[in-house]
């Protein structure tokens, strides 16, 4: 990955990795940072933040941990060698090193206006088979030919930065993220292979690192809006707005999340003439948390050359909610493939109280590991 981002746990979207853009000395970094900045940066504020980017690649870099031999050698027997405490210590410094490495690739490229940080996974699965085409909510809407089963999938999702420098606590920030989660028909020649469903899922949340450790990992923490819509009317239109806090655990090949959510009531729509399309005013689907649950857990962990993902949302009162499995493998350079399966309620908006199985493959593009 470039960034493994605090971010991209939550949803996951959870925590894309590019090189360390560390300057070798303060005096570099500033001048790096300068044509960067806002225009009403002050100096003091570059200077703090490049002093912050320069200690976390410090921290980075695996070195001993003097409390860590301490440690090793307070519980080793008494034969025990020294060069094995000290690469136990070497063992667990790297473990540490590789997460909040990747933390300080994203802060040191963050307010690069050339590079794009990933928020959620980004990925393009060609053919994806859906066992359960939701033809009903098409039908309602006007639209007499049939859905395929089959169809290609791609997923968007970058995030921007709205703060410079530390506000509340080291390495926080406020960001605007923005997915964009699309199914298109392009095998189905019959109604033009049109795109079937975009959603659109703009967002504003703060971010911060929790001041606790435990293991070799950290804790992470967000507070966030998000409206999220599919951008269709009448008949099609779907759409909520929801606050959701997040708490979110990183180690070095593994990563958990939850993220509980509030949706925002909107009115209540009122009874359409007979023969006449819904109101444009007022909720498309009262009953969305029926289907969608109040909170959503997400988790990833790479094992060798695989890093496997998994989404899972749950409402208890009814019993619906979904599942999602991902298992990313190398192909060549930083090319990654991907198959992915999903079972259960809303995959997507226009599908939210529609039931299926998909099951696709294709390329992953930003991994969350």
């Amino acid at each position: 990955m470039t960034h493994l981002t605090a971010s991209r746990w939550l949803g996951f979207g959870l925590l894309l990795a590019a090189p360390l853009a560390h300057a070798a000395t303060l005096d570099d970094c500033i001048n790096q940072e300068l044509p960067r900045a806002p225009a009403d940066a002050t100096l003091a504020s570059i200077k703090a933040r490049c002093q912050s980017l320069q200690q976390q690649a410090d921290v980075a870099l695996p070195k001993l941990d003097k409390a860590c031999l301490a440690r090793e050698a307070k519980k080793a027997p008494g034969d025990a060698q020294a060069g094995d405490l000290i690469a136990a210590c070497q063992s667990d410094a790297k473990q540490q090193s590789m997460f909040l490495e990747r933390m300080a690739a994203e802060r040191a490229t963050e307010n690069n206006p050339f590079v794009l940080t990933p928020h959620r996974l980004n990925y393009i699965l060609p053919y994806t088979y859906n066992n359960n085409p939701n033809q009903q909510a098409y039908t309602a809407g006007g639209e007499s030919a049939p859905i395929d089963n089959a169809e290609a999938k791609l997923q968007l999702s970058v995030k921007v930065p709205l703060s410079y420098g530390d506000l509340l606590t080291a390495n926080d920030a406020i960001y605007f993220g923005f997915t964009l989660k699309s199914f298109w028909q392009v095998y189905n020649h019959d109604i033009s292979a049109p795109f079937r469903e975009t959603n659109y899922r703009p967002e504003v949340f703060y971010q911060a690192p929790l001041p606790f450790r435990s293991g070799n990992g950290m804790w992470l923490g967000r507070i966030g809006l998000e409206h999220e819509s599919n951008g269709r009317s009448q008949f099609l239109s779907r759409s909520w707005n929801r606050a959701y806090i997040t708490l979110g655990y990183a180690a070095d090949n593994w990563l958990l999340g939850i993220q509980p959510w509030y949706r925002f009531k909107e009115d209540k729509k009122e009874d359409p003439q007979p023969g006449q399309p819904p109101a444009s005013k007022g909720d498309d689907n009262p009953d969305i948390l029926d289907y969608m649950g109040h909170y959503e857990i997400t988790g990833a962990y790479k094992y060798r050359k695989l890093d496997f993902t998994g989404m899972f949302r749950r409402n208890f009162s009814t019993g619906k909610g979904a599942h999602e499995i991902g298992v990313t493998f190398p192909l060549w350079g930083r090319l990654k493939g991907y198959t992915q399966y999903f079972d259960g309620y809303g995959e997507s908006l226009i599908d939210y109280n529609n039931k299926n199985q998909r099951i696709g493959i294709g390329f992953l593009l930003t991994d969350a590991l």
